[in-house]
């Protein structure tokens, strides 16, 4: 399965990862965020991936 295909170009990031002055992460698509960025380098991506299925569901829902 592939999901829309963009241009990879400069600005074009899912996530951003600052490490300082504050840790955390941000989702640009769902714009969840998360402030325990070793986790998410450890692969803790759950929090993440439901923001997404759940803002797809939200799509879904709107376009019915």
């Amino acid at each position: 399965m592939r999901g829309e295909q963009r241009k990879i170009d400069f600005g074009s990031q899912i996530r951003s990862y600052t490490l300082h002055p504050q840790q955390r992460v941000k989702d640009h698509r769902t714009e969840h965020e998360s402030g325990n960025v070793e986790g998410v380098l450890a692969g803790d991506l759950d929090a993440f991936i439901r923001a997404t299925l759940l803002a797809r569901a939200g799509a879904v829902r709107e376009a019915s």
